[in-house]
Order: C-alpha cells, then sequence, then structure tokens
C-alpha cells in the first residue's frame, strides 16, 4: 500500500545471524614484553595533518548516522551515534596536536593519548598497528603489567577472521573445561536510505574456561561495526593475539 503524501513509512527491521567458527585450540605463549620506554614528543606535520582527516572523517560518519537514525525515529541510537561518533571525531581534531609517543613494541606511533594519573600510576593506551598495551606515565610510555587483570572485559583486541584460542582458561590460564558462547549485534545504518533497519547478530562459540572462571571474553562492536573481543585478563588476550598473528582483517 503506497504511503499517504507528508508521512513516513516506520522502517523495517531485518534480523541476521552469523555464526563465527571458533573452536579451534592450539598451545601458545605470549610474545615476550620489551624492557624499553620512549618519551612523549610533539606531532610531526604529517602526523597532525593524518589525525585532523581521521577525526573529520569520524565526525562525519557521526553526523551522517545519527541524522539518518533521528529521521526514522530512532532518537536514543541516534543521540548515541551523534555523541560517541561525533564526539569522538571532534575530540580527535581538536587534540591533533597533543603530544605522542612511539609504541615499545611495535615501533608505530601512539596518538589520542590521554592525561596522564596524577599519581603517576601507568594509565593503559593501545597501539592501533600491534594491538600491544602500554603505560603512560608523566614523560614516557613503556609497556603495560603482561599481567594486568581488569573486573571486567577491558583489554580489546581483533576478532579473528577464523578464531584460534590458547589451550587455557580466557582468564586464568588453566586447562580448559568447558567451552561457552559469545554474542553481539549490530545495527546497519546504510540501509536506513531506504528506510529498512538490518539487524545482524554475531556468535562465537568454543571460548575456554575452567570450572571457576566465566565472563572473562565480551564480543563488541567498533567504528565501522568491526568485530573485537574484550578481555579481563590481559596475558591472555596476548596469547589470543600470538594464536592468531595472519589472521586479522587489515
Amino acid at each position: 500500500m503506497p504511503t499517504p503524501t507528508g508521512t513516513t513509512a516506520p522502517p523495517q527491521t531485518k534480523t541476521l545471524e552469523s555464526r563465527v567458527p571458533g573452536s579451534v585450540m592450539v598451545d601458545v605463549a605470549a610474545p615476550p614484553v620489551p624492557n624499553r620506554s620512549n618519551p612523549l614528543r610533539k606531532p610531526t606535520h604529517a602526523e597532525a595533518t593524518s589525525k585532523l582527516k581521521t577525526g573529520m572523517g569520524i565526525l562525519i560518519f557521526g553526523l551522517v548516522v545519527g541524522g539518518a537514525l533521528f529521521y526514522f525515529g530512532f532518537k536514543i541510537l541516534g543521540g548515541a551515534a551523534l555523541l560517541f561518533f561525533g564526539g569522538g571525531g571532534l575530540a580527535i581534531v581538536l587534540g591533533r596536536k597533543d603530544e605522542v609517543a612511539a609504541c615499545p613494541f611495535c615501533g608505530a606511533v601512539l596518538d589520542n593519548l590521554p592525561k596522564p594519573n596524577p599519581d603517576n600510576v601507568p594509565r593503559p593506551v593501545q597501539c592501533k598497528k600491534c594491538w600491544e598495551y602500554s603505560g603512560l606515565q608523566k614523560g614516557s610510555v613503556s609497556p603495560y603489567n603482561p599481567n594486568a587483570m581488569e573486573e571486567r572485559p577491558t583489554f580489546r583486541a581483533p576478532l579473528a577472521q577464523r578464531v584460534v584460542w590458547p589451550r587455557a582458561c580466557v582468564q586464568c590460564g588453566a586447562e580448559p573445561t568447558r567451552f561457552e558462547e559469545v554474542s553481539t549485534s549490530n545495527l546497519s545504518a546504510g540501509f536506513l536510505v531506504v528506510g529498512t533497519v538490518r539487524v545482524k547478530t554475531f556468535k562465537l562459540s568454543g571460548v575456554p574456561y575452567c570450572n571457576t572462571h566465566k565472563k572473562a571474553v565480551e564480543m563488541n562492536t567498533g567504528i565501522g561495526n568491526k568485530l573485537y573481543l574484550d578481555w579481563r585478563s590481559l596475558a591472555m588476550m596476548r596469547r589470543y593475539l600470538a594464536a592468531n598473528r595472519g589472521r586479522f582483517a587489515e
């Protein structure tokens, strides 16, 4: 039936499900942690320009997605998109001349750095190239405590194209005795231009645990609906990265 003039048809919702394989396990150790620290410095002109372009791209993406969601009546999602993407992009643009440092693991540039803690306790920052965590202190960065454990899944790693798990509980490293599933959903905003919302659910099975632990790994989405695994244990996240080298999409 045609839509009456002057009204907007409610968006149709399509729900799809995708299952990501994840039952292969290997014996693997985390790579060694380098014994070095690198000083903070001012960014080069090329680095500042690159951050400006990145920030503007994220800002425009947030305005487009947020505006489309608002138009089709998704006010809460639209506000969240504007706040997350728009605010994040604006923060990158305004902070393009803030200090940067070289990653102690791979040498790539660490930018968008937060302010150091006033008590000089290392603040975790992640390299966008090697995914390793460094500790930011006043004037320098050095490798973060490789045995750090958080109260909730915080340490982020990309989802491998074909997941291989360390043969160990994803929280404590003990011999696994059971296997769990994690999942997440994302919304494809591109379909809003034709009045259709597509929600896709991703599920990953085979997450190894011992008898004691659970909920130490979560699956989440990031910018561009990329999929990530968030971990409580940095040590186990590093073993996961080692097991999946070469399996991450660029």
